[in-house]
């Protein structure tokens, strides 16, 4: 798996960076107490997408994204489960529900990042017991860091 650099981002920027996924994470803590683990990944997309738009964050379901090429936007496109319009940028959440994260899962999310430019990833897997794992990211002009 590509190496996620685990170095200490400065307070203040570690600080705004949890505050901004801090209500994000509670909807997915929400859902899973709901629901539990064993339901196929689209229940869990589409109940954090209902928990999220309830609580008032503007929210796409699998919006879709032209990356760029050479400075070439691409007719291909990428996918995302779910992202979020938050007052300094774009998060984006990708859903799973399997017994444990793997390589995957993560490149997934990092490619996604870097093909968006947009600074915070959300993983979450609610497929574990009891509780939902969930992951957060911070890209860096391309420098993917948990937080």
């Amino acid at each position: 798996m590509e190496k996620v650099v685990v170095h200490k981002i400065d307070g203040i920027k570690r600080e705004k960076l949890v505050q901004s996924c801090y209500g994000i994470i509670g909807c997915m803590q929400e859902v899973h107490k709901n629901l539990g683990a064993g339901l196929p990944e689209y229940i869990y997309q589409e109940a954090l997408f209902t928990e999220l738009s309830e609580k008032g964050y503007i929210v796409y379901k699998e919006l879709e994204c032209h990356p760029t090429y050479k400075g070439k936007a691409m007719k291909a496109y990428i996918k995302m489960d779910l992202v979020i319009d938050s007052e300094d940028s774009k998060i984006i959440v990708e859903c799973k529900a399997i017994s444990q994260l793997t390589e995957r899962e993560h490149y997934q999310l990092f490619g996604y990042l870097r093909a968006t430019g947009w600074s915070i990833g959300l993983l979450v897997n609610f497929g574990t017991s009891p509780k939902a794992q969930i992951e957060r990211y911070y890209n860096d002009d391309g420098e993917i860091m948990a937080f």
